[in-house]
């Protein structure tokens, strides 16, 4: 049952990430080798933050209810369901970061040929917020759209649909990219994105419990709160500075 699997690897992603913390070589060698594919300061400045709270409440949840609305091949996705998710996703990173994990960022290490981009962080990085935001909703988006099934097969001879793989396959490397890119800019260690995964993937097997589905899926409460989060969310990329999410 794959909610099973999601757990394990989850636990698997996390542990790892944990006791690499202890390993700082293997993050300062990691670090060194993803900064190095800063190509374009700008592009990047911009980019990363599809990770970003704001952004992702604005612009990829409705996006993503929208492809989910018009597939053929996917369930419709609520944005409520993305919007609920990605809120209990970002307390909890919030808890862990400032309450558990002690680790710092990069930015406090003295380390020769890092290139940092502008805004520089200091303080917690364990897990990651962005890219534990921009996991949790295209992972969960993805489970709710296809049922829990990476890639449903085709009504005839069982054939795995090519549209539901282009799309599962698109999402996973945009996500992926953008975690990624907390760790080109040198705003996280490497092991802060496993950790992301890690904890995304454990929450994303609480879907097996029915009480969790429909909460997330149901509600017309929910409903309208997400468009007034959507809302909000526009009036502060357009009159706010909130790069400093997470």
């Amino acid at each position: 049952m794959k909610i099973n699997n999601d757990l394990i690897l989850g636990l698997l992603f996390f542990g790892l990430a944990f006791s690499l913390k202890f390993l700082p070589s293997f993050d300062i060698a990691a670090l060194k080798f993803f900064n190095s594919f800063l190509f374009n300061s700008t592009f990047f400045i911009y980019f990363t933050e599809f990770g970003n709270g704001w952004f992702v409440v604005a612009l990829v949840i409705p996006l993503l209810s929208f492809i989910s609305f018009t597939s053929k091949t996917m369930m419709h996705v609520p944005m409520q369901a993305l919007i609920l998710s990605g809120i209990y996703i970002g307390l909890i990173v919030q808890i862990m970061k400032e309450e558990i994990f002690p680790f710092t960022r990069p930015a406090l290490e003295v380390i020769e040929g890092i290139n940092y981009v502008e805004p520089i962080f200091r303080y917690a990085t364990f897990p990651s917020g962005h890219a534990a935001t921009i996991f949790g909703v295209i992972l969960i988006w993805l489970h709710l759209g296809f049922q829990g099934n990476r890639f449903p097969r085709a009504k005839t001879g069982g054939i795995i649909n090519p549209i539901s793989r282009l799309i599962t396959f698109s999402v996973l490397g945009f996500a992926s990219f953008v975690a990624l890119s907390r760790v080109i800019i040198a705003a996280h260690w490497f092991t802060d994105i496993l950790a992301s995964l890690g904890l995304v993937l454990i929450l994303r097997s609480s879907l097996s419990f029915a009480k969790v589905y429909y909460h997330l899926m149901e509600g017309n409460i929910a409903k309208y709160f997400s468009y007034f989060l959507v809302f909000i969310a526009w009036i502060g990329i357009i009159f706010f500075d909130i790069t400093e999410y997470f």
